[in-house]
């Protein structure tokens, strides 16, 4: 009698071990897939930047198009701003040009930010582009975590392979709340 408990008792250990085994594996499997989701700007290419933006709409009239040229981005947080590029001209090279004019920004109290610690990435590229062929580009933007609130503000400059501008300067502007 004393054996068929003990087996059974041994039967229930085994049993409660395979199951805390079991929980355990998918708790580790979790937190492996929360992380790998989580990726900074720096470890983005810029394809995949292209590939994360938005079908943009333009006016078929547009060499250049920004989509959506104002975002409220959160601290710590990342987003993606489009740009499409059609090429009217010969097939050729365009250089993609991002920047902070001066003063960079605005407070909510209207003050004029001088400086701040915003990743943006790319900073310039270039691109060939077939005649009559368009592109779309991406440009993410990481907001650090101790930025003080307001507005943000990027040049998107294009110049085509001679040099020239090929548009306007393009402005982004960031809202951070």
């Amino acid at each position: 009698m004393l054996g068929k408990k003990a087996v059974e008792l041994s039967l229930n250990f085994i049993v409660i071990l395979i199951i805390s085994i079991t929980i355990f594996g998918f708790g580790v499997r979790f937190i492996s897939k929360l992380s790998s989701q989580a990726t900074e700007l720096q470890e983005i290419t810029t394809s995949e930047l292209d590939e994360r933006i938005a079908n943009l709409v333009c006016d078929s009239s547009d060499r250049v198009c920004v989509g959506v040229d104002r975002k409220t981005i959160k601290r710590t947080k990342f987003d993606v701003f489009g740009v499409k590029i059609v090429n009217i001209l010969e097939s050729q090279s365009f250089d993609i040009t991002v920047a902070r004019p001066v003063p960079s920004g605005y407070t909510k109290s209207k003050a004029e930010i001088q400086t701040d610690n915003l990743a943006w990435n790319p900073k310039s590229r270039s691109v060939f582009i077939e005649k009559n062929e368009e592109k779309n580009l991406g440009i993410g933007v990481q907001i650090p975590a101790d930025i003080v609130s307001g507005t943000y503000i990027f040049d998107v400059k294009i110049q085509a392979a001679d040099g020239k501008s090929y548009s306007n300067i393009q402005k982004l502007y960031v809202d951070v709340p």
